[in-house]
C-alpha cells in the first residue's frame, strides 16, 4: 500500500483525521505500507493535543517492524517517509533527492525479509523504495535519474524483487515511461486496469499521483481504496496492490 497521509489532515487542512487514516490502512490488510508526509515530531501538534509522533501511532501492534526518514525539517519538528511491515526490516537507509530550496524530498530504502510461507520458495529479501517527489516536472526528471543511480549504488541484482512506491506528483504521466524503459519496472495499477489510478485530490480525484512500481514480482490486483464513509481523510487516496513472488 502507498498512502500520502498529509500530516494527519484532510484536504482543506481544517480537520485532523489521523485515526480515520489509520482505520483505513488497517482495513486494507496491507502487510507492507509506504507512507508519505508522516509527522515524526511536531511541538505545535503536541500543544493542540494531536498525535505528534505518527509513525508509532500507525505501527502500533499491526506492523511490528517500521522505519522512518525525515525529509522536511522546520522549527516545530519534521516529517518524512515511513515503511510499516509485518515482516522484519533488516536494513534501511535514506537518500536526499532534493532539487531546490523549497522542497525537501527523499527516498527511504528498506530491505524486508519475507518468509517462506509467503514466497513458496526460501526466505526472500524484498527491496522497497518509499519516495515523495517534486511538484515540478524539471525537478522530477532529475529525481528519476537520482533514483536510478541510487539503485545502482545499492548493487541490487537484475533478478532481485523491487518495489518503488509513493507520491510521484507525476501529473503529466512521465514517470512510467522512465521506470519502464530504464529500470524495466511495471506500474501495478496500470498493468491491471490499463490506466493510472486517479488519487488526487481525494474529494474529486483527477490526477494520477500515487504509484506502486514493481520488478520481478507478479501483480494480481490493484485498487484505489476508499473508506466506508467516503469522507476521504487525507488529500490523497491510497493505492493497494496484491502481489506474489515469481516462481510461486
Amino acid at each position: 500500500m502507498t498512502y500520502n497521509i498529509h500530516k494527519g489532515f484532510n484536504w482543506s487542512q481544517k480537520k485532523y483525521l489521523l485515526s480515520d487514516m489509520k482505520d483505513l490502512v488497517i482495513f486494507s490488510k496491507a502487510q507492507i505500507v509506504c507512507l508519505q508526509e508522516v509527522v515524526g515530531l511536531n511541538h505545535s501538534y503536541k500543544e493542540k493535543g494531536f498525535v505528534d509522533s505518527q509513525l508509532e501511532y500507525f505501527a502500533d501492534t499491526t506492523w511490528p517492524h517500521f522505519s522512518y526518514a525525515k525529509n522536511s525539517i522546520q522549527a516545530s519538528g519534521h516529517h518524512g517517509n515511513s515503511v510499516l511491515s509485518q515482516f522484519p526490516i533488516t536494513n534501511w537507509t535514506q537518500k536526499n533527492i532534493s532539487t531546490n530550496l523549497c522542497e525537501q524530498r527523499g527516498i527511504l530504502f528498506c530491505q524486508v525479509i519475507v518468509p517462506t510461507e509467503y514466497t513458496g520458495l526460501q526466505d526472500v529479501i524484498l527491496n522497497i523504495l518509499c519516495v515523495h517527489l517534486d511538484l515540478f516536472s524539471a525537478g522530477r526528471n532529475q529525481q528519476y535519474e537520482m533514483i536510478y543511480n541510487f539503485i545502482l549504488e545499492l548493487n541490487l541484482l537484475e533478478s532481485d524483487p523491487l518495489i518503488i512506491a509513493g507520491d510521484f506528483n507525476d501529473w503529466n504521466l512521465q514517470a512510467s515511461l522512465f521506470f519502464e524503459k530504464k529500470l524495466k519496472m511495471t506500474e501495478s495499477y496500470q498493468f491491471v486496469h490499463k490506466k493510472h489510478a486517479k488519487t488526487f485530490p481525494s474529494f474529486w480525484p483527477k490526477l494520477s499521483l500515487d504509484r506502486i512500481y514493481v520488478k520481478n514480482l507478479r501483480v494480481l490486483s490493484a485498487e484505489v481504496l476508499l473508506n466506508q464513509s467516503l469522507q476521504h481523510p487525507s488529500d490523497h487516496l491510497p493505492v493497494v496492490v496484491d502481489i506474489e513472488f515469481n516462481g510461486t
